[in-house]
């Protein structure tokens, strides 16, 4: 048996492939749950992200150099199972390419709803500094009294 028969190459991708899908649906679910500003709705996709990734990575660590066995098991498949092969890599990529653009997407949406609450705490802190200010320089008249038993 050669090393194209105990690989089967479309299954392997195709797994791969599901599992990029998956990460992007969920990244959309992130972007939707950031927009809604739902983070506890967030924490929980972040965490399926995760268990998602680490499956991933328990299976890539199954097939060790697979890109390696690839690259020269390739030549040898038929010109079928190769087209069949290149155009779920193909279709990965398109995910990925998708699913990096949305990450950066929910990325900066984040950064910037980050920089927006520092600004108004900035701002908060400085119209309390101002309030403060005026009450300090108003004490003495404001503070007052009359004192009637004098």
């Amino acid at each position: 048996m050669n090393s194209t028969q105990m690989i089967d190459y479309p299954k392997l991708f195709s797994v791969r492939l599901d599992y990029s899908k998956a990460l992007l649906k969920l990244s959309f679910q992130q972007q939707d749950l950031i927009n809604q500003d739902d983070y506890s709705g967030l924490l929980d996709v972040l965490s399926k992200k995760q268990r998602l990734l680490e499956q991933l990575d328990q299976y890539k660590k199954q097939l060790p150099a697979l890109w390696e066995k690839w690259k020269s098991d390739r030549d040898q498949m038929s010109a079928e199972t190769r087209e069949t092969c290149e155009q779920i890599l193909s279709e990965s990529e398109a995910v990925l390419a998708k699913l990096l653009h949305n990450e950066d997407t929910s990325t900066q949406c984040m950064v910037d709803r980050r920089d927006r609450t520092k600004q108004q705490i900035l701002s908060l802190n400085q119209g309390e500094k101002v309030g403060e200010a005026y009450r300090d320089s108003l004490a003495p008249v404001t503070h007052r009294h009359l004192n009637i038993d004098q």
